[in-house]
Formats: C-alpha cells, sequence, structure tokens
C-alpha cells in the first residue's frame, strides 16, 4: 500500500512466516479457498473522511493533511489544479464521494468518521480517462477492505486499534453506501467498497503446486530449514554465512551484533518505520564491542549494504511465489472493466505493448537501460528444467488485474504477478530516467500514462546546518510518494555564521551517513530555484515540485502562489513536506538549532543517539564548529542588548526562505511575490528607547553564561 497507510505486505516479507504456513497459503490459493480475496486496483491512491462540525468530506495525501482534518473539496482541487484528466479524475470522485455521505444519518457519519474527523478510508480513483498502466472502462471511486485507520489529530499518527478494525469499518461503509445507491446515480462516478470475490477458481493443473511446493523446498533445503522455521530463520541463516566468510576472525557473539542490527534495520524500513528505528544497537557501538579498528571500515560497509544482500537472500523465495500468482491470477477477471470480452482484450493490448517495449530498449543498445530492466524481463521469462533463465513469455502478463489481496493469519497480504515488472518496463520505456532518453512516444495511444507526460523531479530544499535525523526522513518520505520520479536534496555553499557554519563538503558528508544517495545531494546556489538540475531537461520535460514545511505553506506570504512557469519556460509547484518529529532530550525538537546547540557539547554516545549513527571525523568537525557556532550565538545576543536596534524577528527558516524570491520574481513569468519587503522607516523610529529593567537582568545572566562558557562549564 504504502504512503500513509504503510506496506501491504507479500507473504515473504513477514519475518515470523513459516515454511508450513507459506506452503499452506499455496493450497488454499491452488484449491480457491483464500479468504476475503480482493482485487488489487491500478488506480491513484487517496485516503478520505468527513468532518461532522462543518459537514464537509475531507481527503489526505499526507500526514500533514491529516494532522490539518483533511483537505476540503476547494483545497483538493487546487492541489491537483491544471493537471488535466488528474484534476478530473481526483475532483469528481470526490464529489461522488461528498454526494454518498451527505446520505448518510447523523449517527452513521459519527460512527464511520469520528467526531474529529479521526478516521481516514484507503481508497482508490480509477477513471479511464486518466488511466495509469491498466485501462479500466468504469468510473469508480472505490474503498478498500484494508488500511483504513483511526488517528492522533496532534501527531498525524495512527491509533493502535482492535483487531479487525479495518474490516469492520469497510462493512459499515458498505452497508451505508447501499442505502445511497439511488442519489448515486446523479454521478457517473461510483462509489463503493471493494468486493469480497467469491470466484476465486481452482487451478486445473495440479502440476502448477506441485511445482511451486518443490521450489520452495530447495529454498529451504539450502539453508537447512524445515516447515516449522521462519523466513527470519532463513535470511538469518544466510547473513551469518555471509558475516562468517567475510570476518572468519569474529566470535559468534560479534557476528551476531552485526545481524541484530541488520534485521533490525531491514524489518524496521519495511514497515514503514524506517532504518532508523529503535534498534539497540549503533554502528559504534559495534566495532567498540568487537574492538578490531583493523575491520571497522569493512564492518560498516557490511552493515550499510544490507538491502541489496537482502534482496539476494529474499529471491529464490520471491522467485517461486512470483511464478505461482502469475498462474493464480491468470483466471482473474477484473471486475472494474465489465465490457463484453475486455479483459481478454487488454491482457492482449499490455502483452504487446510491454513485447514491444523489451525489444525497443533491448535493440538501442542502452547497456544502463538493459540492465535496469534485466531483473523484470527475468520475470517475465520461461525458467527451464536446469534452472536456467530461458526466453520472454509474455503469456506471463496473464491477467488485467493487479493483483489479489487476501487475508491469513490475521494478516493481509499480496499476490501480484506480471503486473509489476510490466509496470517498470513500460515506465523506463516511456518515460526513461536520468540520462537515459524515454525510448518511444506512441503508448499514448489507449491511454497509457495520458495522465502525466512530465518527468517529475521532486527538490527538497535548505541549509541543513546540519541534517538530523528527522531531515532524512522527511527526504526518505518525499522520495517514496506516488508520482516522484526523482528525488533531490538542494543545498548551498553558503557559509554564515553562526546559523550557517557548514560548506558543502562538510554537509553532504553528513547527508552521506545519514543514507542520502550520492547522486541525489546538489550544490546549488538558490536550493529553492534549483536551476543546475532544471537545466539538465528540456523545459518541456520536467516539472519541479519544492517542498517546504507545512507551517511556512500555511502562514508564510511567500506562498501565497503554489505553482507557475518560470521565464525560462520550467514548471514548477510547492508542496508541503512531510513532518518527521523527534525529540532531543533536554533541548526540545529536533531542527537545526536545536542540533547545533546539542551537538557542539555532546560526548559521542550523546552524538550517536541523536544523529543515529557514530562517525569520528564528522564528530571532531561538528563539535569544533558547533562550540564556535554557539558562543558566537551567545555573544550575538549580548551584543542585541548592547545595541539596542530593533529586530529583525526573523526566524532562521524565514531567512533561508528568502532565498525563494529569485524564483518567485525575476525568474517566473508572470508573477512576483512580496518576499524580502520591508515596511519603510518611519522618521523619529530611530529614537532610543529606555530598556526595561528586565533587559538589564537578561543582559547580566547572558555575561554569567558566556563567562562560564569560557571557563569550560556546561551550561543549561
Amino acid at each position: 500500500m504504502g504512503g500513509v497507510f504503510g506496506h501491504m505486505s507479500h507473504i515473504y516479507d513477514n519475518p515470523a512466516m513459516t515454511f508450513g504456513q507459506i506452503k499452506d497459503i499455496m493450497i488454499k490459493a491452488a484449491d480457491g479457498k483464500l479468504e476475503n480475496v480482493t482485487e488489487k486496483t491500478d488506480g491513484q491512491n487517496l485516503f478520505v473522511s468527513y468532518n461532522i462540525q462543518d459537514g464537509t468530506v475531507r481527503a489526505a495525501r499526507n500526514k500533514s493533511n491529516l494532522k490539518s482534518g483533511g483537505m476540503d473539496a476547494e483545497a483538493l482541487a487546487e492541489k491537483f489544479g491544471g493537471r488535466g484528466a488528474l484534476t478530473d479524475a481526483f475532483v469528481n470522485a470526490f464529489r461522488a464521494f461528498d454526494l454518498a455521505v451527505q446520505q448518510f444519518t447523523d449517527e452513521e457519519k459519527l460512527e464511520l468518521f469520528g467526531p474529529d474527523t479521526n478516521i481516514f478510508y484507503n481508497a482508490e480513483v480509477m477513471d479511464p480517462a486518466n488511466a495509469n498502466v491498466i485501462n479500466y472502462d468504469t468510473k469508480t471511486f472505490l474503498i478498500h477492505r484494508a488500511g483504513h485507520a483511526a488517528f492522533d489529530r496532534e501527531t498525524g499518527k495512527s491509533v493502535k486499534s482492535e483487531e479487525g478494525f479495518s474490516e469492520q469499518k469497510a462493512a459499515a461503509l458498505q452497508a451505508a453506501l447501499e442505502r445511497a445507491q439511488d442519489q448515486m446515480e446523479k454521478s457517473d462516478f461510483s462509489v463503493q467498497v471493494n468486493a469480497i470475490r467469491r470466484d476465486l477458481e481452482p487451478l486445473s493443473d495440479g502440476a502448477i503446486l506441485d511445482r511451486a511446493i518443490s521450489g520452495i523446498d530447495s529454498a529451504m533445503a539450502t539453508a537447512g530449514m524445515s516447515n516449522e522455521d521462519t523466513i527470519a530463520d532463513y535470511i538469518f541463516v544466510q547473513w551469518k554465512a555471509l558475516v562468517e566468510s567475510t570476518f572468519p576472525e569474529l566470535t559468534d557473539e560479534q557476528e551476531k551484533l552485526i545481524i541484530d542490527r541488520v534485521m533490525t534495520d531491514y524489518y524496521g524500513a519495511l514497515e514503514g518505520e524506517g532504518p532508523l528505528k529503535s534498534r539497540g544497537l549503533e554502528s559504534r557501538q559495534i566495532i567498540k564491542t568487537i574492538g578490531r579498528p583493523d575491520l571497522n571500515e569493512a564492518i560498516i560497509a557490511l552493515i550499510k549494504d544490507y538491502p541489496r544482500h537482502f534482496k539476494e537472500f529474499i529471491f529464490p523465495i520471491e522467485s517461486v511465489i512470483h511464478r505461482f500468482a502469475i498462474e493464480i491470477l491468470r483466471a482473474v477477471k477484473s471486475a472494474y472493466i465489465i465490457a463484453a470480452g475486455g479483459n481478454e482484450i487488454e491482457v492482449a493490448r499490455l502483452q504487446a505493448q510491454v513485447g514491444k517495449a523489451i525489444d525497443t530498449i533491448e535493440a538501442s543498445g542502452n547497456e544502463e537501460a538493459m540492465e535496469i530492466i534485466k531483473n523484470q524481463v527475468e520475470k517475465l521469462s520461461r525458467l527451464e528444467d536446469d534452472g536456467s533463465i530461458g526466453a520472454v513469455d509474455l503469456s506471463m502478463i496473464s491477467s488485467p488485474a493487479e493483483g489479489i489481496v487476501f487475508d491469513y493469519d490475521g494478516h493481509t497480504y499480496k499476490f501480484t504477478g506480471g503486473f509489476a515488472p510490466a509496470n517498470q518496463i513500460l515506465g523506463l520505456f516511456k518515460y526513461g530516467r536520468k540520462g537515459i532518453p524515454a525510448f518511444d512516444d506512441e503508448l499514448r495511444e489507449g491511454h497509457l500514462y495520458e495522465q502525466e507526460s512530465k518527468k517529475v523531479i521532486a527538490v527538497y530544499p535548505g541549509r541543513f546546518q546540519p541534517m538530523g535525523r528527522h531531515h532524512f526522513q522527511t527526504y526518505q518520505q518525499i522520495a517514496t510518494q506516488e508520482g516522484i520520479d526523482d528525488t533531490y536534496v538542494a543545498t548551498s555553499d553558503k557559509v554564515s555564521l553562526p546559523k550557517s557554519p557548514l560548506n558543502f563538503d562538510q554537509k553532504k558528508s553528513i547527508m552521506l551517513m545519514h543514507g542520502v544517495p550520492e547522486n541525489q545531494i546538489l550544490k546549488v546556489k538558490n536550493p529553492y530555484n534549483a536551476v543546475e538540475l532544471a537545466h539538465q531537461y528540456e523545459p518541456g520535460e520536467v516539472e519541479m515540485v519544492y517542498f517546504v514545511g507545512a507551517k511556512d505553506m500555511a502562514t508564510n506570504p511567500r506562498f501565497q502562489k503554489t505553482s507557475g512557469v518560470t521565464k525560462d519556460g520550467y514548471d514548477w509547484r510547492i508542496e508541503v513536506a512531510p513532518h518527521a518529529e523527534i525529540d532531543i532530550p533536554g533541548f526540545g525538537e529536533m531542527c537545526g538549532t536545536s542540533l547545533r546547540q546539542c551537538l557542539g557539547n555532546a560526548t559521542p554516545e550523546e552524538f550517536e543517539a541523536v544523529m543515529g549513527w557514530f562517525d569520528e571525523d564528522i564528530y571532531h568537525m561538528l563539535r569544533a564548529g558547533l562550540n564556535e557556532v554557539n558562543f558566537g550565538e551567545i555573544i550575538s545576543k549580548i551584543t542585541s542588548f548592547s545595541n539596542p536596534k530593533k529586530p529583525s524577528g526573523r526566524r532562521e527558516d524565514e531567512e533561508e526562505l528568502d532565498e525563494m524570491s529569485s524564483m518567485a520574481g525575476g525568474n517566473v513569468a508572470g508573477y512576483s511575490l512580496p518576499l524580502g519587503s520591508r515596511a519603510p522607516k518611519v522618521a523619529g523610529s530611530e529614537k532610543k528607547k529606555k530598556r526595561h529593567p528586565k533587559n538589564f537582568l537578561e543582559e547580566e545572566e547572558l555575561v554569567t553564561e558566556v563567562v562560564d562558557y569560557l571557563l569550560g562549564i556546561t551550561v543549561g
């Protein structure tokens, strides 16, 4: 699922899943006896609720929306304004949902949505005029049966609910919608809860199940697994073998430190908590405990490279399940393609276009492009008797349904077949990637990818003095948002004490330690108008999306306009950046100021607890630089008392946001924001004022603080 409501798992994603359970799921699927089966659809995600106080339906796309109670119809239309069929799809589907909810009783509204827009529903917009990969022929606003949640309005985080919460709410909403169907005839969108499928057919060929079970047995045998062992056991054995071969000098306990760390990192990230989820062991603690300085660099490198190894370890199981799912889906027809013969026509269309895409990319001689699609093509290729990969078999695109969703042992899982590799191949074929041009324009036929013709590039701008965990979590959330093709962190090389002590190279070294890929870190003159990035493309090829904090978006006049076109023809818009809230004990919420105050005098242990990692060079670099900065900030405060000019009153981030002026003013066509404007001085305003006695006390306290600082006494 992704986004606000987290990840919907493949069965091999659950570390507690036993191999016996995997086989049981396969047997049930082969017999057509999976529970609560629904179709996984290929639409545009939206999360919806209702505000009882003002009687309006609400929509959310991120946690900032949730904390504010969601967007009303006007805000939703503005968010997706000017995007053609995409705008129409969201606005008209939302209007249909509004029409339906207005028919509910007050008691139903309270039960379904809570007293303060607390409960949001996981929904999907499907419009033939705004198709993704699959062409549906009905306009549907579809409420899923899973992924609904109650939220804390202050934090934007889900509240723990009783087991079965989503299904109970989906059933109640379905009953209310059925009673409102008469009014729904006024809309060209149907609003419905995803129906439970009773038509999952048993496999007609028993050899399919036999091959799948045999494939799982083979994977188990390589790691010495039994039916009672779990996916976690299987992965642990693979990691142990890797660590033993890489570091034969380590003891079992030392190996376990590394394995525990990467296991927690991986499954934390898979559950949406990110790799900085409380893991108990940090890199510095691990290498200190192991006590082999000569191995430090190699140990840290192995830990950082954990995603690649997990992918390799799970692939034998993933491959078996993928091929089995293709056969299960072969008999599944989409409920949202209703024309006679429409399902068969859609499968044939997808097969033809994927075949053309593969042939064109391979004939291009572009080795980078071929490497990108290699794994996807293998997923659509025959498996020979000796286990080798054979020729491409487009019949593995077996259904117009993206997949099926089902329940097992209290969890919701998905089977996806040929859709995922087809989607990846067609995306590269149509749009290309950085450094790889698009290969063909003909896929516009049949509405494929019609809703977006431009590459969408996300820019997370800022000073990052220094980048903290909250920044990195925001970057991760932006990078995984639907519709974003590439995500960059943009910052300048400007150094200005006391609030901008770090140069670009110093900031970059910190970003790399957090995990931002090196090729996604940009040095620019103005982070809020990253022309250095935009000019790598032609104006009509890209849309630049700048992510800015919600508070600034809501209150700062610099953001009265949220989209436009630069003078040299580049489309741009501003979106609200996801907010990651982390507390630094004793310093308050993590931000640039609190980080500088904390890290300037932090011990190595405190540094690692705050940053989530430890690097000796960066630690000493920040200690030296930030001690000077913190002293400079104290001196600045005293200077402000001794020379009582009118303070600017501007916050640190407001100064940063002034950089937006070159985009919104001289470099943007047809509009100029009131950036950096100041009220004219009034005659006589320079007249001296008597200081309040309180000011003398504050000045005296600051002098004492400076003396303490110089004497090496810890303050505060």
